[in-house]
């Protein structure tokens, strides 16, 4: 078994070679001191400028791969360290097995593939392999997974910005309820004091009616102490009789005025307490949560591209099939047209252009301009929003959005038309804009 260790090693010893020796191999084997221009990949030496010739000419080696010294030694490790060689036998792979997809070397096919059947020299499968259909449907593949790289990546950061437009919506809607709640339980609190004040009040007033009363009579009977006094000491018995009798209807008045009271319950003590509401009462023990935040998931409109990566045939007759890479077109203009977009709220994709044919993503760096049956981008541009005021034919909440440089399209501004204040704020949160004012286009 071969150390496989020691072939990674090779390449890095080669690379170390290119990069610190002058000499060609072929002179040096010879014992001729010429400086190597040129690298050869298949037999790993360095060629001076006469060799490199004859190495090119010559049909055993004139399909070497040779690159200058200096683009050799750029190379990055990844490219040194493929393996040309078979990792389990350290032998030159002869042949490639389709049906487990691999190169093998002579011990290969003896040990693990003498049943195989969709055999083909290696020599044929790689002859041609630059311009072949493999490599193109692996270049076209390529071009394919970075553009839905981009597109998830475009998707992905556009999510982002939108999570924190939910978050403000979420912290002001938290804010709305509570501010209602607060007025609500504010209004209450009001109208039971304004009732708590009415009912000490009202029994103030029965209280004090009382006290007058009986403040009256003490003061009658008080009077009526004295006169009986000064009549036992100066009038005459007659008199005396007459005036006990009309003090004994007074105080049977007054007796009969306290007894009242005491049946009516005039004398009873007046407690005032407050029985709150059991909804209120349970508020703490009922009401547990303010909210529950709520995560959902909607489908994407995104669509990634998906194409299958075909294989090169094993045969060097096999038809390769041409080259298709995407098509991005120019769109001729006579004129610079100017889009107008209505704003739609909730959406970070607006349609327009030519029968639909293209959409305006806003990213939080960029607007991009899409093509919506290719899914591809056919330009973008930096935000520069102007607010344009004053201008015949524009309102207010108009924006005028100043690309600063012709694109694909041939278009120098697109205007989007807000059809009220929450539009034009909801176009203000899908990206941040860097708005000013236009004083240039002001009228008075």
């Amino acid at each position: 078994m071969i150390n496989r260790s020691r072939i990674v090693n090779k390449y890095m010893f080669y690379r170390k070679m290119a990069s610190e020796s002058t000499a060609c191999g072929i002179c040096d084997s010879r014992h001729i001191s010429k400086p190597s221009t040129s690298w050869c990949f298949e037999c790993n030496e360095g060629l001076c400028e006469e060799c490199k010739e004859h190495h090119i000419l010559n049909k055993a080696s004139k399909s070497h791969g040779i690159i200058p010294v200096n683009e050799f030694q750029k190379l990055p490790v990844s490219v040194l360290q493929i393996e040309d060689f078979c990792k389990s036998h350290g032998e030159r792979y002869q042949a490639y097995c389709h049906k487990h997809e691999c190169s093998c070397c002579t011990k290969c096919l003896l040990e693990d593939h003498k049943n195989c059947k969709d055999l083909t020299d290696i020599n044929d499968v790689i002859c041609n392999i630059k311009s072949s259909n493999m490599l193109l449907e692996i270049e076209k593949s390529m071009r394919e997974v970075v553009e839905n790289l981009q597109r998830i990546k475009m998707n992905r950061a556009g999510n982002l910005s939108s999570l924190k437009i939910y978050r403000e919506t979420i912290e002001n809607e938290i804010q709305t309820v509570r501010q209602k709640i607060n007025e609500h339980f504010n209004r209450l609190e009001r109208e039971l004091l304004k009732e708590l004040q009415t009912i000490e009040n009202d029994e103030r007033k029965k209280i004090s009616k009382i006290l007058t009363s009986v403040e009256r009579k003490e003061k009658e009977i008080d009077g009526l102490q004295i006169s009986l006094t000064i009549i036992k000491q100066h009038a005459s018995d007659l008199q005396t009789f007459l005036v006990s009798k009309q003090i004994e209807h007074v105080l049977m008045d007054t007796d009969n005025l306290m007894q009242s009271m005491q049946d009516n319950s005039e004398l009873s003590d007046v407690i005032i307490s407050l029985k709150t509401d059991c909804l209120i009462k349970g508020v703490n023990k009922e009401i547990r949560r303010f909210g529950e935040i709520v995560v959902q998931t909607s489908e994407s409109d995104m669509s990634l591209v998906r194409q299958k990566i075909q294989q090169a045939q094993a045969k060097v007759d096999d038809v390769t099939k041409g080259r298709t890479d995407h098509h991005y077109e120019t769109i001729q203009n006579t004129e610079d047209p100017c889009f107008i977009v209505t704003v739609q709220p909730d959406e970070d994709a607006l349609k327009f252009g030519l029968n639909g044919q293209y959409r305006l993503c806003l990213t939080p760096t960029c607007f991009v301009l899409e093509d919506i049956e290719k899914m591809t981008p056919q330009t973008c541009w930096p935000y520069n929003i102007v607010r344009k005021f004053g201008v015949k034919g524009i309102t207010k909440n108009d924006f005028s959005i100043t690309v600063g440089r012709r694109n694909v399209l041939g278009v120098g501004t697109v205007d989007f038309v807000c059809n009220s204040r929450d539009d034009q704020l909801e176009i203000s949160r899908i990206a941040n804009f860097n708005t000013k004012r236009s004083l240039s286009k002001v009228t008075h």
